[in-house]
């Protein structure tokens, strides 16, 4: 039986995202300036009882474990017991120097939290859940030009309707990652929604479009939702005809 309750506990710490960790951090995504010497996080423990946590930076696999991240960062300290309603600061610093310098670098902080037993249930048999999260972690030069918060009204849109299903083509021409939720294309009157992702810098994308805007030449507007800096969800309205921002 106890043999069965680690190899479970194992198989739920691949699918931490259905659980809410007790410890955690204020930020929905960690920004580092190329000209920081480090970054600080402050991780909290909400729980009763202490937890110890684990941490690392990958580059991108989502099965990366601490043995095998790449990333060119040193988190200190990288293992930790955290005490109920505590808190624990963890520094971050940069250790590579190949970075691109006029544009954004994405990267991965994962969060491993591993939980304590509890005594009242000591003569009982204990599953014992590991909740991983992982959270974006944007490498930002100081070099790149213009800003964040104006990256997202810098995007351009264009209805394609010529390859059959009509797609909606994005263009970001900033050097910044842009995180499109999704959002709606006004086409005459109909309309037609399509679900976004994240733009790289520099990068373009084309994104299918459900419910109408056949004729490409009848697409008037698209309203979008993004990401902020702070995990706000912002929107932003813009013609297709001109490109220019209307709200």
């Amino acid at each position: 039986m106890n043999q069965r309750i680690r190899v479970l506990a194992l198989l739920l710490a691949l699918v931490s995202g259905s659980a809410a960790a007790s410890v955690v951090i204020p930020h929905t995504r960690v920004i580092y300036p190329g000209d920081a010497r480090e970054q600080s996080l402050q991780f909290t423990n909400e729980d009763d009882s202490p937890s110890v946590m684990q941490v690392w930076i990958d580059s991108g696999d989502p099965d990366s474990t601490p043995e095998k991240a790449d990333a060119p960062f040193v988190v200190t300290p990288p293992v930790f017991r955290i005490e109920p309603k505590a808190g624990q600061m963890v520094r971050v610093v940069f250790t590579g120097n190949a970075l691109p310098q006029d544009r954004e670098s994405v990267f991965y902080l994962n969060t491993l939290q591993i939980p304590s037993q509890r005594a009242e249930y000591a003569d009982k048999n204990q599953m014992l859940i590991l909740l991983r999260n992982r959270l974006k972690l944007f490498y930002r030069p100081a070099g790149i030009a213009g800003s964040a918060a104006d990256a997202p009204g810098k995007l351009t849109f264009r209805v394609d309707a010529k390859r059959g299903a009509p797609q909606l083509a994005v263009v970001n021409p900033a050097g910044y990652y842009v995180t499109v939720l999704g959002g709606t294309v006004t086409c005459g009157a109909t309309s037609a929604t399509f679900k976004g992702d994240m733009l790289s810098p520099r990068g373009d994308a084309t994104w299918p479009l459900s419910g109408g805007c056949a004729n490409a030449s009848e697409a008037r507007s698209v309203s979008v939702e993004y990401v902020d800096d702070y995990g706000a969800i912002r929107k932003l309205e813009r013609s297709l005809e001109s490109g220019r921002e209307v709200r």
